[in-house]
């Protein structure tokens, strides 16, 4: 069986450069009826508190729906009244922010990814027990995740694929028919790199907002495109797959590393919320987007770097009579496994029915409670210059891995090796440019600042003068 895939990243050794954003309980409060996560007693004598699992997400139509994915595999799991799942939806940085290109959006600092735009705030309200789990898009998920949280789970993947959207009233079926000099939307730099060296005949513009609404301005009357490139998954799960034309793959098009899956966040050290999750989450899935994960981490990928990626799975039956003459690639440098480890080093490994390890269980008490699995793992990646000129993909021979950990560390392989290949001269000079853009843009507010003071200062004078 053969299971495309991507995953997120769970610990985290440059965490110290993303803390909280400052919050207030004022300025963030808990639903009415709801009480906060920190407040509540969490023995089993507190129904209120042992069953009630408040859900955050934005508040767009699609992380809408896909919050209530994961609302209804909870509940399926869960099926008893008492176990309730709200959802709260707040809006983000990135969704106040229609208009700026998204390779153009500048982070809190040169530390923390654009990225970081879209999941800040949800990561604060978190930490600070207002929600119990946040759900995202895993591709819109930075691959450093602030300390004291990490992703619990991932649902089966929907397909990773992009879509080519062609106007209404137009009869292109795919992009190779499109006339030259035809205008494509996205808003996406790996797109653009990629697609405009394949089809350097074409033009491409930036295009924003909810699938809506750039579906809206893709069809008006005085649309300057032809065509959108979306994700296959947004446009299926809100039952917008019919405007399809077709998908778009390799050997065009690598998708985003985590598209097409869902990441369910938590508190780290939560057994309340760990152990609800248990049962949603799809291990083949999260083998996989560990890979992906692992390697955009360490190209140090963000929403401005065009890194494509193609993954699969292939699960490999075990008997009695397998030997372990495979262990498993890096299994043998991976600490033990203690009650302390994220959830996600659990996946495939733990059976369902077998309850997660107490937070204080030794390295030996985990290890009785473990299962053998073993798992042929492939995995493509590319790293593309934004104007398409340079491009160097690897597509290594596939390995074996056997458990989470292991396909995250192939992942960081396949990302030094793609470095010595040379990205790594692509990634430094996207790396130069933002760098230049970020002075600027400093510059430009600090210069802004000054003159708003000197006007200041101006109208104090002429009204003393008065």
């Amino acid at each position: 069986m053969v299971i495309l895939g991507t995953n997120p990243h769970t610990t985290n050794p440059t965490s110290a450069n993303r803390s909280p954003l400052p919050m207030s309980k004022s300025s963030s409060p808990v639903p009415s009826g709801v009480a906060s996560s920190q407040n509540v007693a969490t023995d089993a004598s507190s129904p209120s508190r042992s069953t009630t699992f408040i859900l955050g997400t934005r508040k767009s139509a699609l992380a809408l729906v896909q919050t209530q994915l994961v609302a209804e595999a909870l509940r399926t799991l869960h099926s008893s009244p008492s176990y309730t799942f709200p959802i709260e939806a707040m809006s983000t940085v990135g969704d106040r922010n229609q208009t700026t290109p998204l390779h153009l959006l500048s982070p809190y600092s040169s530390t923390q990814p654009a990225k970081s735009l879209w999941t800040d705030e949800l990561e604060a309200r978190l930490i600070h027990g207002e929600m119990d789990v946040i759900v995202h898009s895993l591709k819109d998920v930075p691959t450093t995740l602030k300390d004291g949280c990490e992703i619990g789970c991932m649902l089966e993947r929907e397909d990773p694929r992009d879509a080519f959207v062609v106007r209404e009233g137009l009869e292109y079926q795919r992009l190779e028919d499109l006339p030259d000099g035809s205008v494509v939307g996205t808003g996406s730099v790996r797109r653009v790199a990629q697609l405009r060296r394949a089809f350097p005949k074409l033009k491409f513009d930036d295009m924003r907002g909810n699938l809506n609404t750039r579906l809206a301005k893709l069809d008006s009357p005085t649309s300057i495109f032809s065509a959108l490139i979306l994700a296959t998954s947004g446009l299926t799960r809100i039952s917008l797959g019919h405007r399809i034309t077709s998908p778009l793959g390799p050997p065009h098009l690598l998708h985003a590393v985590g598209q097409g899956a869902l990441g369910v966040e938590i508190r780290s050290r939560d057994p309340r919320v760990r152990e609800v999750l248990r049962g949603v989450g799809h291990w083949q899935t999260e083998w996989t987007c560990a890979a992906e994960r692992g390697c955009l981490r360490v190209l140090e990928g963000g929403c401005s770097v065009p890194v494509g990626v193609e993954s699969s799975l292939e699960v490999l039956e075990l008997d009695a009579s397998s030997t372990d003459s495979e262990v498993g690639y890096g299994e043998d440098g991976f600490a033990p496994l203690t009650g302390e480890s994220p959830l996600l080093h659990f996946s495939g490994i733990l059976p369902f029915s077998t309850p997660l390890p107490e937070l204080n269980a030794s390295a030996e008490e985990v290890k009785s409670l473990l299962v053998r699995r073993r798992a042929r793992l492939s995995l493509t990646a590319s790293v593309t210059s934004p104007d398409g000129t340079k491009h160097v993909v690897h597509s290594p021979d596939a390995v074996v891995v056997a458990s989470y950990r292991g396909a995250e560390a192939w992942g960081e392989e396949v990302a030094r090796e793609l470095r010595r290949l040379g990205a790594g001269e692509i990634l430094d000079e996207v790396n130069r440019v933002r760098k230049e853009r970020e002075a600027k843009d400093l510059a430009a507010k600090r210069a802004a600042a000054a003159a708003a003071a000197v006007a200041e200062g101006d109208a104090q004078g002429d009204a003393l003068v008065a």
